[in-house]
């Protein structure tokens, strides 16, 4: 598994692409989350789900937890819980790659 992260629009997946043509990819990771949120699901259990389902994907996710802090609960509580679920990613992944301006910084 690899996992790219960084703001939105830098450019993570695009280079998820460009370095892994073939790889099956799971673009926008952090509104899955939101989805799994909705639907009622642990967000750490649905991220263990997918390590163990799909262990070579590569994941593709924006960085929420930076910048200004949303004044609804619920906007805290799903950057909280994107946070969580790629910490589980991250530390099943092989490689993680931090995009900025569409320029990878290898952090694993």
């Amino acid at each position: 598994m690899k996992l790219y992260i960084g703001g939105a629009y830098q450019g993570q997946e695009e280079l998820a692409v460009r370095e892994n043509p073939k790889a099956e990819l799971i673009p926008d990771f952090h509104e899955k989350v939101r989805e799994a949120i909705l639907k009622g699901e642990d967000p750490k259990a649905f991220a263990q789900k997918l390590c163990l389902e799909k262990p070579d994907a590569v994941i593709v996710a924006n960085e929420v937890g930076a910048g200004i802090v949303p004044m609804e609960a619920s906007e805290r509580a799903f950057r909280e819980a994107v946070g969580r679920a790629l910490c589980v990613i991250a530390q099943a992944s092989d490689t993680v790659v931090r995009a900025v301006c569409g320029i990878g910084a290898r952090i694993k």
